[in-house]
């Protein structure tokens, strides 16, 4: 396991490196090294804030959790505030603090996966769903609705299913609160016009190549342009022509460069990602070490699985970004804290299978060893 969470690290700072070049390369004609340089200060304060969450055992998460809810919520606010939110292309989700650009919605994913991950640790086996953690989460999710910001609750919400699925409530009311939540995102999706036209679109993107399928039809010609091997860093003449090439549209720069052979090497690197998050998971001690490592490496796949198949046009246009990939600081920033926490599961959950009963010289009052517990082992 000590290999497995390291590797998973370094695969983290591997994709936020290509990230950097990929940055650079959309961007370079226009700004130079601007970017470059604010993508590089973003991937140093990502690995510090890395080095912070992994420091953390994660079972103090129980006694910050409440903070960090009431925290991002008073954020999530004060973003829908006019002239304290920073709107850009009509949505209001940025709170501007001069040196950056924070995007509180980043951080209710990790916000509504903590606060239900401490309660379903307190839920005995078998039991129904915690109603009111539920109802907290479902605050978090619609703040961020009304941004509006549909690809980043989708994902909140996925996280949430993750730390679900890993917990010990009935699978009927799992069964039964997933048909909802999907029933309920189809008709959040049907009500505003721009998210059905973002389905048409998907649909058959050809027929509107020049208005709103414009976007998905140059990346399209990107990857084409790719072949195998690509163009070569920097080598792509995609980059002025598909809008936000630089954030939700990275990948489709990524087959055009590098070629199919770095889009497959981006999806290997996921997968191991899924593979290492749920592993962690599934060793975890504690049914909330459980739930959290699955619901942060749910949300971590679905926003890559989303990205990447928009780009590919295999699903719609969901407007998130590429996990370490894509630009953004708050996206970032808050994945190699994901990473982090999920590091810091790891590295407990192997000290307490470490941990063995010792035996005591002394006996109790009826002549009976009492045996010490290590003092590494974990509760709750």
């Amino acid at each position: 396991m000590t290999s497995l969470r390291a590797n998973m690290f370094f695969v983290a700072l591997g994709l936020s490196l290509l990230g950097m070049v990929m940055v650079y390369s959309a961007t370079y004609r226009g700004y130079g090294a601007e970017y470059l340089a604010i993508r590089g200060g973003h991937v140093a304060l990502g690995v510090l804030v890395f080095l912070a969450a992994s420091r953390v055992r994660y079972t103090a998460w129980r006694r910050f959790a409440p903070w960090v809810y009431l925290g991002v919520a008073a954020m999530l606010i004060l973003v829908l505030i006019p002239g304290v939110g920073q709107e850009i292309g009509g949505a209001r989700r940025w709170l501007d603090f001069g040196f950056m650009n924070l995007q509180p919605a980043e951080f209710a994913k990790i916000a509504a996966v903590l606060t239900i991950s401490c309660a379903l640790a307190r839920v005995p086996p078998g039991s129904g769903l915690p109603v009111r953690p539920l109802a907290a989460v479902g605050v978090l999710f619609i703040l961020v609705l009304v941004e509006p910001d549909f690809g980043t609750s989708v994902v909140l919400l996925a996280g949430v299913a993750g730390a679900l699925w890993a917990s010990e409530v009935r699978t009927r009311d799992l069964v039964l609160c997933g048909a909802g939540g999907f029933v309920a995102l189809f008709l959040v999706m049907l009500v505003e016009p721009y998210r059905r036209q973002r389905f048409m679109t998907f649909l058959d993107p050809w027929s509107v190549a020049d208005g709103s399928g414009y976007q998905v039809v140059q990346s399209m010609v990107a990857i084409k342009a790719g072949d195998f091997f690509g163009s070569g860093a920097g080598g792509g003449g995609q980059a002025p022509i598909v809008p936000e090439i630089q954030t939700d549209m990275i990948f489709a720069l990524i087959g055009e460069e590098l070629g199919l052979a770095g889009m497959m090497v981006v999806i290997g690197c996921f997968a191991f990602l899924a593979v290492a998050g749920f592993r962690i998971s599934l060793h975890a001690p504690t049914v909330m070490g459980r739930c959290l490592a699955a619901g942060l490496t749910t949300m971590i796949c679905v926003q890559a699985v989303f990205n990447m198949g928009a780009v590919m046009v295999v699903l719609p246009l969901a407007g998130i970004t590429l996990p370490f990939i894509s630009y953004g600081g708050s996206s970032l920033i808050a994945c190699f804290a994901m990473v982090g926490i999920l590091y810091r599961i790891s590295e407990d959950s192997e000290r307490a299978r470490e941990a063995k009963p010792r035996r005591s010289t002394h006996n109790d009052s009826r002549g009976r060893d009492r045996g010490t517990r290590d003092p590494r082992a974990l509760r709750g």
